[in-house]
């Protein structure tokens, strides 16, 4: 069975190295191996030995003995994809874009049956179809981040579910048949009777955000399980956001990110080598 992380060694390092700044060649020499040997490595065609992966985690500035349990395929996120409790319901919906899977979702508050769809996944039929199947009332649509793959068919959403559609303010804007309506820091929606606050996770895009509400949060690709997004934007201002407004909630606050199976916060904090 394949590895279940969006994110593997390779991708990790090389995300690190971009981020930070660091061409291959300098880290090539600080870790005693050639360049062609690293490059490899960030293509997932040659494996790291375990003193290779402490001293490359040392030179990025990442926790080796998490790094080292990723790179040998040791730690998953145990916990279950769904979550379901007596306020609210969590429906994912999971298809590929690119050759690649990609996460939309809807949060259903249970006393209404009113529903939020985060994300598209660029699969506007499958998440109309989970609208269907279970029955329920979408009354917003929430983006955490413009990307195409989190964004392609929102018309068409909009049109089937006149759905007012709210996106951070910082974030540049998709195609959209309706005026967006933007969000900063803190704000607050109503999804029923639930009350989904909005966090700044900056860093992969400009105004990258996510959505909070009770033991869940949506966090598009700010964080994966064990791992971040793509720092497009800002390195450092990624993995703050992340540290400062996710990575202190609770421990059982269950994450659900954009690509790849949902983690805790409790589980990043132990296996996230990125912190």
């Amino acid at each position: 069975m394949a590895y279940a992380l969006e994110d593997e060694f390779g991708d990790i390092i090389g995300k690190a190295r971009r981020g930070q700044n660091i061409s291959q060649s300098q880290i090539a020499t600080a870790a005693g191996i050639t360049e062609a040997e690293l490059a490899r490595m960030e293509q997932y065609t040659l494996k790291p030995t375990e003193s290779q992966v402490f001293r490359l985690a040392e030179i990025l500035n990442l926790d080796g003995a998490k790094l080292l349990d990723i790179a040998t395929e040791r730690w998953e996120p145990e916990s279950p994809q769904q979550i379901s409790d007596a306020a609210l319901a969590v429906i994912t919906i999971s298809a590929p874009v690119g050759g690649w899977p990609v996460n939309a979702y809807l949060l259903v508050c249970k006393a209404t049956d009113d529903a939020a769809i985060i994300d598209t996944a660029a699969h506007p039929d499958l998440v109309l179809e989970q609208v269907d199947a279970h029955n329920v009332n979408p009354t917003a649509i929430l983006l955490t981040h413009a990307h195409s793959d989190h964004t392609d068919g929102l018309p068409q959403l909009q049109t089937a579910t006149g759905c007012e559609t709210y996106i951070h303010r910082d974030e540049p804007k998709p195609r959209s048949n309706t005026q967006l309506r933007e969000v900063a820091h803190d704000d607050v929606l109503s999804v029923g009777e639930l009350m989904v606050t909005v966090v700044n996770t900056p860093g992969h895009t400009p105004g990258g955000c996510s959505f909070l509400t009770q033991n869940a949060a949506f966090v598009g690709d700010a964080i994966f399980a064990g791992s971040v997004g793509g720092p497009n934007i800002s390195y450092q201002a990624e993995i703050e956001s992340v540290r400062d407004n996710l990575l202190s909630l609770p421990d059982t606050v269950r994450l659900y990110p954009g690509h790849g199976p949902s983690t805790t916060v409790g589980e990043e904090k132990s296996h996230n080598p990125f912190f």
